[in-house]
């Protein structure tokens, strides 16, 4: 079975938006941050995540620049797509109210990539299971697995891939729908930052949410 096809198979399961521990963020608010993103992109995050402070908490030397690993000239840092604006059939908020926003980092030579999703139908992490599988060199197994754990974890709470490169935090949606972080650093399940840094980068990033 295909990253794809657990998509399908996932997409209802877990989420609930329970209030709990953690960031707040709703699936409206993405909705409307992601259709404040032209199609073209746009030259900054529209999340308010501070790079600087998700640097110094997870001790990442280096520091984090903003902008993809070898972006060229005029390449927009973010991208976004909702359920108004989508021409995929197969989107995971097609014919349903979500959104999702992805901005664009590196550290050093490592791109690091944060997906904000939310969809009032099903576990928001699941619909990114395909992005994880990748950059985490997951197997079908493995992503499963992942999905399955990411979708029941409470809000606040990082799961991460076996290789510690790929992390996803649900944040509190107010009981409406499931908001979900997913934080990819490196490619193919490496990176030169360890495990415990990229879930420290996850709990930061997911606290400044809003």
């Amino acid at each position: 079975m295909s990253a794809a096809a657990l998509v399908a198979a996932l997409a209802g399961c877990g989420s609930g938006g329970g209030a709990d521990a953690g960031a707040s963020l709703s699936v409206d608010r993405v909705i409307e941050l992601a259709e404040g993103v032209g199609k073209d992109g746009a030259d900054a995050c529209p999340i308010a995540y501070d790079a600087g402070k998700a640097a110094e908490a997870a001790e990442v030397g280096q520091g984090i620049g903003a902008g993809a690993a070898g972006a060229k000239a005029g390449e927009p840092m973010a991208t976004a797509e909702s359920e108004r604006r989508t021409t995929d059939p197969q989107a995971g908020w097609a014919g349903k109210p979500g959104g999702l926003i992805s901005c664009s980092y590196h550290v050093g030579g490592e791109g690091l990539t944060l997906h904000t999703v939310g969809t009032e139908a099903g576990s928001a992490t699941n619909y990114l299971l395909p992005t994880a599988q990748l950059a985490g060199d997951m197997s079908v197994e493995d992503v499963k697995a992942f999905g399955t754990k990411a979708a029941d974890a409470k809000p606040g709470e990082p799961v991460a891939s076996k290789g510690g490169n790929v992390v996803t935090v649900r944040f509190d949606s107010g009981g409406k729908g499931d908001v979900a972080l997913l934080v990819t650093v490196g490619e193919n399940d490496k990176s030169a930052l360890k495990p415990e840094q990229v879930l420290e980068l996850a709990r930061t990033f997911a606290s400044q949410a809003k």
